[in-house]
């Protein structure tokens, strides 16, 4: 399947500041499934952004406008294959680092109670380990309430454990950190997911988390669906945490306040 999307972050502020400085995480990954067939990148004020490829593959976009403005657009528009083949070899350099604990992934006690829930019969098996983390996703969609209000970005899973609610980052970051009291590398994913039930232009940003399964490499779950990651899930970034993968990260210099809107369209490109 194509998909095409269209990612726009409009950004206001009460007056003039100096100077932004910002990086994006905004063009899709290649491989795993997926192969990004376009992409381009629209500054407002003229601005070119370079880039570079991060210690965890993703594709980073900068840039610094260093002139007095009270707005800023940043617009990516990108065309994505998914369902392709998954790669022959799923070899993973840094998959022990993706076994740590960090905030906001804590290792605090509700986690571990909720490894204890989901055992692993045999760390070797694909079968077994599969079989655990599916559980674990019906789990925490079933048990944990979608509710926008109560979360912010700066939230960590005890905070999520304590309101039993959150939004898809947090389910994602409660997932990786129990995958990891279970022994089994777990990594933040940012992206896209396309509502293939919808007509016309549809899809959100969206975060969920992939795991590490022996003899299969990086298999991702949703625990918001709750489902495996499928063919309208797009990758644009992996981490630790939501910190490593944001779309969208920077800084400005001036007393006024600022607004961020973001608004996402997927479309199918070859229906």
């Amino acid at each position: 399947m194509k998909l095409e999307i269209v990612h726009e972050t409009k950004y206001r502020y009460s007056g003039p500041i100096a100077e932004t400085v910002m990086e994006v995480r905004l063009r899709p990954m290649d491989g795993n499934g997926q192969r990004c067939l376009e992409f381009g990148l629209d500054v407002s004020a003229g601005i070119e952004p370079r880039s570079y490829r991060d210690g965890y593959g993703n594709n980073v976009h900068y840039f610094n406008l260093v002139r007095p403005h009270t707005r800023l657009h940043v617009t990516s528009r990108s065309v994505v294959e998914t369902g392709v083949e998954l790669d022959a070899e799923p070899g993973e350099d840094l998959v022990q680092d993706f076994l740590r604990f960090r905030s906001p992934v804590k290792d605090v006690p509700g986690v571990r109670e909720l490894a204890a829930v989901q055992p692993i019969a045999d760390p070797g098996s694909a079968v077994d380990v599969q079989r655990a983390l599916d559980e674990l996703t019906l789990a925490i969609s079933r048990d944990f309430d979608y509710d926008r209000k109560v979360t912010n970005v700066y939230s960590a899973v005890d905070e999520v454990l304590a309101l039993r609610a959150g939004v898809c980052q947090d389910f994602a970051h409660l997932f990786i950190a129990v995958a990891r009291a279970m022994g089994v590398p777990a990594r933040y994913v940012s992206g896209y997911i396309h509502d293939a039930r919808g007509r016309g232009v549809s899809g959100a940003s969206h975060a969920w988390a992939e795991a590490w399964v022996p003899e299969k490499g990086w298999v991702g779950y949703d625990a918001t669906h709750p489902v495996r990651a499928g063919a309208d899930h797009v990758r644009i970034a992996v981490g630790r945490d939501y910190g490593d993968a944001a779309p969208t990260r920077g800084v400005y210099v001036g007393s006024a306040t600022g607004t961020m809107n973001v608004r996402v369209r997927t479309r199918r490109a070859d229906a």
